[in-house]
């Protein structure tokens, strides 16, 4: 298994327009259809996030071009005939986290805002709340840590089965230690591995197993990108020579 982090930028319109040279079409439409130009920068560069992790896999660019995106029974994306490269995607605030690995994975990457106990007490296990509620008003910091470290291992577990977070999370209870997460409507459980290497932020990612890196990679996106784009013109430049 592989984790990457990468932090967005802002980006030009015309950058924009650039970047989408190494984008899959799936993406391409998802941008073209977003409003925001913060969800727009952070949808480009997680789509950036997967074709680079995809690279890494050992694939190369001319299977990238290739590359189609299919969705399993609950929408959750997949690269079609690349059997043995799963992913998942996650974008908050200024940053962007892809888990990669040879089976299914989930990956959540939550920037750690304010919140508020009513959301635990709507969408969490009624022991989770009680673990939180223990440190309600002694230790703000330990609390909000405690409900990012539940609310991402659930997200990534949900992201993990495909089915989405409109399925519901408060099915998914994390044992104390968030090392797993039991889905008590199957009884399956599943591991999970929490990363706080991004100040300000919460990473966990979930899998069947319990091989997870040490520490994620943290990508400098702006030199890869420029390097990648490069190495397109130049594909583009041989081709019209040829012809």
């Amino acid at each position: 298994m592989r984790i990457y982090t990468a932090k967005t930028y802002e980006l030009q319109a015309e950058e924009e327009k650039q970047l989408f040279e190494l984008l899959d079409e799936d993406r391409i439409q998802k941008v073209t259809a977003i409003r925001s130009r913060e969800e727009r920068t952070r949808s480009i560069f997680a789509g950036l996030l997967l074709r680079y992790a995809f690279l890494r896999a050992g694939y190369d660019a001319a299977c990238w071009k290739q590359a189609k995106i299919g969705r399993g029974p609950y929408g959750k994306p997949y690269i079609k005939g690349f059997r043995e490269f799963y992913y998942g995607l996650s974008h908050s605030g200024e940053w962007v986290a892809c888990a990669q690995d040879t089976a299914p994975v989930g990956i959540d990457l939550q920037e750690m805002k304010p919140w508020k106990m009513t959301l635990a007490r709507r969408f969490y296990h009624e022991t989770e709340y009680a673990r939180l509620l223990t440190l309600d008003g002694a230790d703000p910091c330990r609390q909000a840590e405690e409900f990012y470290s539940m609310w991402t291992a659930k997200e990534s577990a949900v992201k993990r089965n495909g089915r989405g977070i409109g399925a519901g999370i408060s099915q998914y209870v994390t044992a104390d230690d968030y090392r797993k997460v039991c889905d008590i409507d199957s009884g399956r459980t599943y591991y999970t591995r929490r990363y706080d290497s991004v100040k300000g932020y919460m990473v966990c990612v979930c899998s069947e197993t319990d091989f997870f890196p040490d520490v994620p990679e943290n990508i400098d996106m702006k030199n890869w990108i420029w390097r990648e784009i490069d190495v397109v013109k130049s594909e583009r430049k041989k081709c019209s020579e040829k012809g």
